[in-house]
């Protein structure tokens, strides 16, 4: 009975986030910036509330108890044990800038964990899913990280947002070291950086700011594709389901794991040195 619900959460979540998709390319190449939230990095078009409201309105026709926990329209919690976690276009600013590195991410929680994910990105149709513990496909289609076991092979994403002063200084550190040791740095900041790892292409991402609508769908198929989703420094994450959910930020790292682990511990390293640094008056990467 559970499969069968799980199969049918993960349907309903493919044929919203396609819904949303096409909305999404209808609007392409006729954007409306809204207006910005937070710092001058993160913009809001009229195309993030209309994908919105067709998800929430999809899932409010079919399941009217559950939660969800939405980007544009915050936190509806209805004590259920499911929450929809929605990001209606991820990778807004590439959207209005005509760059094709934008999608939808809906992810469905049990507790707090996620149980099914989708990533769709319109442009080309690809639709990234999994469900705990059945592995992650792509368009149907079995997708795992990347094999490689040094880091000197891969490209691997970063990404990041306007930060304070003293993150700035960490950030460069994070990313000199990323970049002495990879084969080069990529960065689309948004879901296209999660699907290419899950599937390989990546090495993997590390991403200095993001919020539970980024993350929670790309940490389940990452997983079961066979990588690590983490916090910065490995450690687990801890998703926050409650009426604060929209405020928590999270720095993560995802990979396959050999490679994971290694750049978890370049973090850990460069951590050390930048608090040495804060102490004597300079940093030091």
């Amino acid at each position: 009975m559970y499969m069968n619900l799980e199969n049918e959460l993960l349907n309903t979540a493919i044929t919203l986030a396609k819904k949303a998709g096409l909305a999404l390319l209808g609007s392409n190449g006729n954007v409306q910036v809204l207006s910005k939230k937070g710092d001058h990095s993160n913009i809001v078009t009229a195309a993030d509330a209309a994908s919105e409201a067709i998800i929430v309105q999809g899932i409010r026709q079919q399941y009217p108890d559950h939660s969800i926990i939405a980007e544009e329209t915050g936190c509806d919690l209805r004590g259920s044990g499911f929450t929809w976690v929605v990001d209606p276009l991820d990778g807004t600013s590439n959207y209005a800038a005509g760059i094709p590195w934008f999608g939808v991410l809906i992810a469905v929680l049990q507790g707090k964990k996620p149980v099914a994910a989708v990533i769709h990105i319109p442009s080309t149709g690809d639709v990234y899913s999994a469900q705990a513990g059945r592995g992650a496909f792509k368009n149907g289609e079995p997708i795992f990280v990347a094999n490689n076991h040094m880091l000197a092979d891969v490209l691997w994403a970063y990404g990041m947002d306007a930060g304070s002063t003293d993150e700035e200084a960490e950030h460069n550190a994070y990313l000199l070291k990323l970049l002495r040791r990879v084969r080069n740095i990529r960065a689309t900041n948004s879901l296209m950086d999660p699907a290419y790892t899950a599937e390989g292409r990546l090495g993997g991402m590390l991403n200095q700011s993001t919020r539970l609508w980024d993350i929670a769908a790309p940490m389940l198929i990452v997983q079961e594709a066979g990588g690590l989703y983490t916090d910065l420094t490995g450690q687990q994450l801890d998703l926050d389901i409650s009426g604060s959910a929209a405020d928590k930020e999270y720095a993560v790292l995802a990979g396959a794991p050999l490679l994971h682990s290694e750049v978890a511990a370049l973090v850990r390293d460069s951590l050390l040195h930048c608090k040495a640094g804060h102490a004597g008056g300079v940093i030091s990467v």
